[in-house]
């Protein structure tokens, strides 16, 4: 009886998790790296594929076999339209939520704390945000604690038919979740400090176990070609990035940080144990990215915050399990769902768009913050598409979106798109990486072809935000006519001017 009871709830939460990830999942508008998703999709399907990349229009390589492909096949079966591109997206991001289960069942025995996180995860704002994009971090995250999971139920496996299958299993994910992303090549990493916390060291041990991770390693490095070690340890730079990100975390994570807190301290050594291993690939992600690299993306932590809810489930149980009087832990279990949906971790009415990670630069005085740019690239297209005659042409800071909306390349205003990437690795012959449009280098050529052309110019906030020059951005704001303007936000603001 008590089995049917579980599989009750958690079948409610299921169907529950799984409406708020489809619901209006095509309705809201692509942002940038959607855009290159999307584009590698087309793109693939149109030129064809070598060693797992999606063959670009300009003849270059986008990366992205785990996601592009199966995401075509979609495609080809539903229609090129925003619900085929993020059905991978959400379907991985509902099995999650059964993941997070098993997790928590299987590293704690705790029923009661398995529901609870899956509960959190059924409902959690970014993991419903992040499952309605057609991008790849819900699947990472899939594949990312499946490969964790199975390596615990090895590190736990009585015989040894037990240990080949799930360690089998836990080298197969851990592959998947490195194709998926070369973030994930941390995994062998977190794997070896996962076994040598479970295990008595001993010289032998720590041998084996760190020739199995260099392996893995060498097998994506240079088995699949991924070459991220090469290319990382090339780009390393140290930052102190670590404000930022404990900023953004201590904001959204606030309620599951205080019961950690308060929980872990009064929680026994095993179960501290078990704490620091859900957690270790956090506090990794964070050491990483708050010291060694100067980018700052918050989603690039976003496939370890299972952690918040596993612990903050596990602990909230037992802590309220200690409160004596019924009507006490009722309100305790009041406030703490409350809290959960107050402080806007939890979703309680779907929505049909979705503001991702940021700061937003009005409340934070300093000299740089993060943001997810969001403009209304839909609704710009839109207006330029109902207009556009067959002799005009678009020059856009996202030329992937004219291959998407307009179906040509046209033209693309030459900057660097994260303010640090070399134009000249995504420049050959004039043309740009990704869809082969023509590059208007300087504020001369831009002159030349709006006075001998006609059509529209099409750019966000975070082309002009320090990245487009700014002699460019007067002379189009002073000189041409404003064709449209959308602004969802500060740092979402888009604009269309004609020529």
């Amino acid at each position: 009886m008590k089995k049917i009871k579980t599989i009750i709830i958690l079948g409610f939460i299921l169907s529950l998790g799984l409406f708020f990830r489809f619901y209006h999942l095509g309705n809201q508008s692509y942002w940038m790296d959607e855009g290159y998703t999307i584009n590698a999709v087309i793109s693939g399907t149109q030129n064809g594929y070598i060693n797992g990349s999606s063959i670009l229009d300009s003849g270059e390589k986008y990366f992205c076999p785990l996601y592009c492909y199966p995401t075509a096949q979609i495609a080809e079966l539903t229609g090129q339209n925003a619900w085929s591109y993020r059905f991978l997206a959400a379907l991985f991001g509902a099995f999650f939520i059964l993941l997070a289960y098993y997790l928590t069942k299987n590293i704690f025995k705790n029923q009661k704390a398995a529901l609870l996180s899956a509960f959190f995860v059924a409902f959690s704002y970014w993991q419903i945000a992040w499952s309605q994009q057609a991008r790849w971090y819900t699947m990472l995250e899939v594949f990312f604690w499946l490969a964790l999971l199975l390596f615990y139920l090895f590190l736990q496996a009585k015989n040894n038919k037990q240990k080949i299958i799930t360690f089998g299993l836990s080298i197969l994910f851990t592959l998947l979740a490195i194709t998926t992303h070369k973030l994930a090549y941390v995994l062998p990493v977190i794997m070896l400090v996962w076994y040598l916390l479970e295990n008595k060291l001993s010289k032998k041990k720590i041998i084996i176990s760190g020739l199995v991770s260099l392996v893995i390693i060498l097998v994506a490095e240079f088995g699949l070609g991924l070459h991220f070690i090469t290319n990382a340890i090339s780009n390393i730079s140290f930052n102190y990035n670590l404000p930022y990100y404990l900023s953004f975390y201590l904001r959204n994570y606030w309620p599951f940080i205080l019961i950690g807190i308060f929980g872990y301290f009064n929680s026994e050594k095993e179960q501290k144990k078990k704490i620091a291993l859900i957690a270790l690939p956090f506090l990794i992600y964070l050491l990483f990215l708050s010291f060694f690299t100067d980018i700052i993306h918050y989603r690039y932590l976003f496939h370890t915050t299972v952690a918040f809810y596993i612990i903050g489930a596990v602990l909230a149980i037992d802590i309220i399990s200690k409160i004596r009087h019924s009507y006490l832990k009722t309100i305790s279990w009041f406030l703490l769902i409350l809290a959960f949906f107050l402080s806007g971790q939890g979703v309680i009415i779907p929505k049909s768009f979705y503001l991702l990670e940021a700061d937003d630069p009005g409340q934070f005085k300093r000299p740089y913050y993060a943001y997810t740019p969001q403009p209304d690239w839909n609704l710009a297209y839109d207006k330029i598409k109902e207009n556009l005659k067959p002799e005009e042409t678009v020059i856009s800071s996202h030329p992937h979106f004219n291959k998407i909306f307009l179906n040509q390349a046209g033209y693309w205003i030459r900057y660097d798109y994260l303010g640090m990437e070399d134009t000249n690795k995504i420049i050959k012959n004039n043309k740009e990486y990704y869809v082969n449009a023509e590059v208007i280098n300087n504020l001369e050529e831009l002159k030349e072809l709006t006075n001998n052309k006609h059509g529209y110019i099409i750019f966000d906030y975070m082309a002009i935000d320090d990245k487009i020059s700014p002699e460019i951005t007067n002379y189009i704001q002073n000189n041409l006519k404003l064709f449209f303007f959308n602004e969802i936000n500060s740092y979402s603001k888009i604009w269309v001017y004609q020529f």
